[in-house]
């Protein structure tokens, strides 16, 4: 049966009046009774600005990665945090990842910025809509950044390591015996000791060996400067020393310093002096002050004058140790650094700068204190470049004492070069024989027994030095 149109007219404005009640009835009820409402359509909160949170003012190789990564911030009109914002992130030079990036509930959005290949400056451009920011960085070269590290040091700067070190005190305060004991040198009885004193406030260890003789002759004090970054034993120090002087073995008060950060090892036994390390400079201090210790407390000492012997790294500090302390009558070294400007020392830190590892006496220090530092812009390059101008015998060679030099052509850990910068050095102020001696070998290593005419030339050096009468 097919309704009449009428009828169905009539069936289709009841049902629409009937959803219009419905719909009336679900408005009053949501609307908490009062009635329909409209409401205004919102913005979205607009960007008003990007923070740079971290990574700008950079300094990297170019081509490399930066170190930390960009992050910015981006806010509203309220300076409020605006989360899902989409960040993109265009560099000048190189490429970042991810190049766009949404913020989180904090606003913010990173990225890793690896730096184009071009040395200078690049910028980073961080856009979102309706502000950007830019982001700066240094990509540098590392043949013309060492340029400017190792460029030679002006008279200023020598002034400075110079009213640096007058500043210092290294006088010993709080002195201690941790042990004494008679102790046998090739047969010749000595009376032993390990001693402790502080030294801006740290405790420094050290043992000082007296031969028990029967004269009431005063005699002079020879320090030995070890090398290496692992300590000094007493043991092998008095043997090297009791080998090498012979007949001599009676005639000086022998002290042996530690480092700071090291142990000083006798027998079974070890003391740690405190740290923190400052290869070749702060050793210089600790050294200087177990000396005076030394001359305070043993009456039969000379307190004039005294010498120095040092190996490999302890070569640098009795070097060092000559400049610093007038009363130093002379100083023989075997294989220690004299330069830490020349090549080769620049070469080590073009390694440590690339990420490199060179395992060599002190550079450990070196890397992890000034070159990556300075590097990384966290050290100026002032700092750094003093700190291997006070590393440097070779720039101070006018306040030198006596000195002899022992060098192998072939030495693995020190270069030859080292030896080599001394004897230019010296020929530029005109000192020669026999208050500068130089000796290089063929074929030695870094190793004392690879250059056995050292230790007789050694002798006489000695000889020399303290006279006719061995006074």
């Amino acid at each position: 049966m097919i309704p009449r149109p009428d009828v169905h007219r009539r069936y289709c404005r009841q049902l629409h009046a009937q959803i219009t009640l419905l719909l009336s009835l679900v408005m009053l009820v949501s609307c908490g009774g009062e009635g329909p409402t409209t409401s205004e359509p919102t913005d979205p909160p607009r960007v008003s600005g990007i923070r740079v949170v971290s990574g700008d003012g950079q300094r990297a190789l170019a081509g490399s990665s930066l170190r930390e990564p960009v992050v910015v911030q981006v806010l509203d009109e309220e300076e409020q945090p605006l989360p899902g914002v989409l960040v993109l992130f265009t560099p000048s030079h190189g490429v970042t990842v991810p190049t766009t990036a949404g913020t989180g509930p904090e606003g913010r959005a990173a990225t890793n910025w690896t730096l184009g290949s071009v040395s200078g400056l690049q910028t980073l451009a961080v856009t979102t809509s309706g502000a950007s920011v830019n982001i700066r960085s240094h990509a540098v070269s590392v043949e013309d950044s060492l340029d400017v590290l190792f460029a030679p040091p002006d008279e200023a700067e020598l002034s400075a390591v110079r009213a640096d070190w007058a500043s210092r005190d290294f006088s010993a305060a709080g002195g201690m015996v941790e042990l004494e004991e008679a102790f046998s040198m090739g047969g010749s009885p000595t009376t032993l000791s390990i001693v402790s004193h502080q030294v801006e406030g740290m405790r420094h260890y050290g043992a000082i060996i007296v031969p028990d003789r029967d004269d009431a002759e005063r005699l002079p004090i020879m320090v030995f400067a070890h090398g290496g970054d692992d300590g000094v034993s007493v043991e092998s120090t008095l043997f090297i020393l009791t080998v090498a002087l012979g007949e001599m073995r009676d005639d000086f008060v022998y002290v042996i310093p530690s480092f700071r950060d090291e142990p000083l090892e006798y027998g079974d036994r070890a003391w740690r002096s405190e740290g923190p390390a400052s290869p070749w400079d702060r050793d210089v201090d600790d050294s200087l002050a177990l000396v005076n210790l030394a001359m305070e407390t043993i009456p039969v000492t000379i307190s004039d004058r005294y010498f120095v012997v040092g190996a490999s790294r302890g070569g640098g500090v009795a070097m060092l140790m000559g400049i610093r302390d007038a009363r130093i009558a002379g100083v023989i070294t075997f294989f220690g650094p004299t330069d830490f400007q020349n090549e080769w020392a620049r070469d080590i830190a073009s390694l440590l700068v690339r990420g490199v590892t060179v395992d060599l006496p002190g550079v450990e220090y070196l890397r992890a204190t000034y070159i990556v530092p300075w590097w990384a812009g966290d050290v100026s390059l002032q700092d750094a470049r003093l700190a291997l101008v006070r590393r440097s015998p070779v720039l101070f060679v006018e306040d030198m004492p006596p000195l002899q030099v022992h060098h192998g052509d072939m030495d693995g850990v020190v270069s030859v070069s080292q030896a080599e910068s001394m004897i230019r050095a010296m020929e530029e102020i005109g000192r020669g024989a026999p208050e500068f001696e130089a000796y290089i070998y063929p074929g030695g290593t870094h190793d004392i027994t690879s250059i056995p005419e050292a230790i007789p030339r050694g002798l006489a050096f000695l000889r020399n030095l303290l006279g006719p009468a061995g006074e």
